[in-house]
């Protein structure tokens, strides 16, 4: 729309000129007539211009003095100069003055609109060339974690002295499209609109003045009406006047915006100076219920497991947890999955249409980002614990069969559990539940078996070559413990075994 104010001293001809441009166009508004350049002046700093149609002769500032002062204050207004003298040095002096054009009175309406026309396409151009660097500067800035450079912020040139900036998240981008269309029509706003990721939008809206507490609860009351029942979560900052506060802005309308997981209504709508966010240290909080955990991992127990996860849910909903937060509590336990479940980080990365930072993202109520969360950590678990059970009654058997062609050797237990692709606590309860004696139990009876046979049957052999033989190194170790478990010493079994 073409924003245009005539300057005449003529009311006649200044209100005449109006009617006749405002019936051309609806992208014509005449937003003001004025009888001397002055008097323009003197209104200009509240206005939104983009033409001045200005006669020459006025009484106190005249058509050239005002055109250049334009040029000097708001380089970008167009002026077009109009007066019924024809002689060449006016129009000469207009073209030094930066006027756009020269007519002549009457004014030729076909030459005027002819002229009108180009104007509006020519600024339509300059400010869509304007609005797509402005946009690129301020996306940069808007993602640096770090300061944004002095260089980088003495660039960007905003439209209005103030700015706010919103801060959209809806479960459809026509929402935000229809929110922004009513906006433009009923409050006459300017703003960047600028999408930063899928789902989440961000405007920068500009003012001549701080908007007000009511200016803000008519731009709420227009998004709930133009949402149309839609869910739409909105998060404003506080108005600012310095570029530099861009980022902040955007992280504080940001915050405000994620406390829409928790508001039941369709439409969330809030202003960061309304949230208030208790501090949390959440790493100290989990690791003071981190066992209870650890131990329902190590045995599989999936539904003690969804209890704690559960229970969890519910202090971080408690304390109003942030996105992020949530976030980073579920990447605690996905660790402590990882570190006890050695199946499941491979079942973790290949688990479908799953990145839990953007799933959690892009959510738009608290229960569904815990069900999406549990409900994919119950298909990790089922999947082991169904895979560990097919693989139970041959793992223990696996493992018997090396220690009876290895016993001699020396039996770790996390190189035990990796041949069966188990934990060794899982392998170790497994092993147990199986044959009713621990690995070292077992390993022991195994060895001391073949120390017996031999003890009977080799006579040559000394008692600690057979020690040696069945894997224990140490004489004295190994005569303790044949005696503790046979009940005599080896040479004692040797002498009776042999009579």
């Amino acid at each position: 729309m073409l924003r245009i104010a005539i300057v005449d001293d003529e009311i006649l001809i200044r209100e005449g000129l109006a009617r006749m441009i405002s019936k051309e166009s609806a992208e014509f508004l005449v937003i003001g007539t004025y009888s001397d350049g002055k008097h323009l002046l003197d209104k200009l700093s509240t206005l939104q211009l983009d033409v001045v149609i200005t006669d020459i002769r006025m009484p106190q500032i005249n058509g050239l003095e005002l055109i250049k002062q334009l040029k000097a204050t708001h380089p970008q207004i167009y002026s077009i100069l109009m007066s019924g003298f024809v002689e060449f040095n006016y129009a000469r002096e207009a073209i030094r003055s930066s006027a756009v054009d020269y007519l002549l009175k009457p004014i030729n309406k076909e030459q005027l609109f002819e002229l009108l026309y180009r104007l509006d396409k020519e600024r339509q151009l300059a400010r869509d060339k304007e609005e797509r660097h402005r946009s690129g500067l301020l996306l940069t800035v808007l993602h640096i974690e770090e300061p944004s450079s002095p260089l980088l912020l003495s660039s960007l040139t905003l439209p209005q002295p103030y700015f706010s900036v919103f801060v959209l998240k809806g479960s459809a981008r026509e929402t935000v499209c229809s929110c922004a269309d009513s906006l433009r029509q009923e409050k006459a706003l300017s703003f960047d609109s600028l999408e930063i990721q899928k789902g989440l939008y961000v405007w920068i809206v500009y003012s001549a003045e701080p908007l007000s507490d009511n200016d803000l609860k008519d731009i709420g009351d227009i998004m709930r009406i133009s949402a149309h029942g839609k869910i739409l979560h909105v998060g404003t900052s506080g108005c600012y006047n310095e570029v530099s506060k861009l980022r902040q802005a955007y992280l504080d309308a940001k915050q405000a915006c994620n406390m829409g997981i928790y508001n039941p209504e369709p439409v969330h709508y809030a202003n960061i100076q309304n949230i208030q966010q208790p501090e949390m240290n959440l790493l100290d909080h989990f690791n003071t219920i981190r066992e209870p955990l650890i131990h329902n991992l190590q045995i599989l127990n999936v539904t003690g497991v969804l209890e704690w996860i559960h229970d969890l849910f519910s202090v971080l909903k408690a304390q109003q947890a942030g996105p992020d937060q949530i976030l980073r509590v579920c990447r605690w336990v996905e660790e402590t999955a990882q570190k006890e479940l050695q199946e499941f980080e491979a079942r973790n990365k290949s688990a479908p249409d799953l990145r839990l930072d953007d799933r959690i993202a892009s959510s738009m109520s608290f229960c569904d980002i815990e069900e999406m969360f549990t409900a994919h950590f119950t298909n990790i678990l089922t999947e082991i614990r169904t895979h560990r059970l097919e693989m139970s009654g041959t793992a223990i058997e696996t493992i018997k069969r090396w220690i009876s062609a290895n016993y001699n050797q020396h039996a770790d237990l996390n190189t035990l559990a990796n041949m069966v692709f188990l934990t060794p606590s899982y392998l170790s309860k497994l092993f147990k539940q199986e044959t009713g004696l621990t690995l070292t139990d077992y390993i022991t009876e195994i060895r001391l078996r073949k120390a017996k046979h031999l003890l009977k049957n080799a006579p040559d052999l000394k008692v600690h070559e057979i020690g040696a033989e069945v894997g224990y190194g140490d004489p004295a170790y190994f005569n303790k413990l044949f005696k503790r478990v046979v009940g005599v010493t080896p040479n004692e079994y040797k002498r009776i075994s042999i009579v």
